[in-house]
């Protein structure tokens, strides 16, 4: 079987399998919407010659990832309101963006907003960069959640489309 076909057959799997949770039930009549659904998913995602393909390895990877940080993001916020934590220091981050497109700034912008204690708020040039502002809620070290933001978030949504 030919790559084109097993990411076209992967991601037809993929797609029917998260419709059909999505539904909460599988009957003939919705199986067979999510496997039509799918199949026009599929050719559209996996077309040869589309240009750029999505690495579903790196997106797996990054959507794990992203789930486990809000859950141990949300252990965090709530252990620093309800013991009323003094030593909290909230601060503003500048984090450089080396995404080269618009759909992934907003992505990231997302995904940081999504977690608790972290609320993205724009996008500005900061000497000739274009830098994400974040605000954070507990920050000690800034540069250190500047690289984990760019370890954690940034690099998997570079190597996201090949």
């Amino acid at each position: 079987m030919s790559a084109w076909a097993r990411s076209k057959t992967v991601w037809i799997l993929a797609l029917v399998v998260g419709w059909s949770l999505l539904q909460g039930y599988l009957g003939v009549g919705s199986a067979l919407l999510g496997l039509l659904l799918a199949l026009g998913i599929a050719m559209w995602l996996t077309a040869p010659g589309a240009g750029c393909r999505l690495r579903m390895g790196v997106l797996l990877h990054l959507c794990t990832r992203i789930a486990r940080d809000i859950v141990v993001s949300n252990f965090v916020v709530a252990r620093q309101v309800l013991f009323e934590i003094p030593q909290l220091r909230p601060a503003w981050v500048d984090v450089p963006l080396i995404l080269p497109d618009d759909g992934r700034v907003v992505a990231l912008a997302a995904i940081i907003s999504l977690t608790p204690g972290t609320l993205s708020v724009e996008v500005v040039e900061v000497m000739g960069r274009r830098v994400l502002r974040v605000h954070v809620l507990d920050a000690p070290e800034p540069e250190a959640v500047v690289a984990a933001i760019h370890a954690r978030y940034q690099d998997p949504l570079l190597r996201i489309l090949e």
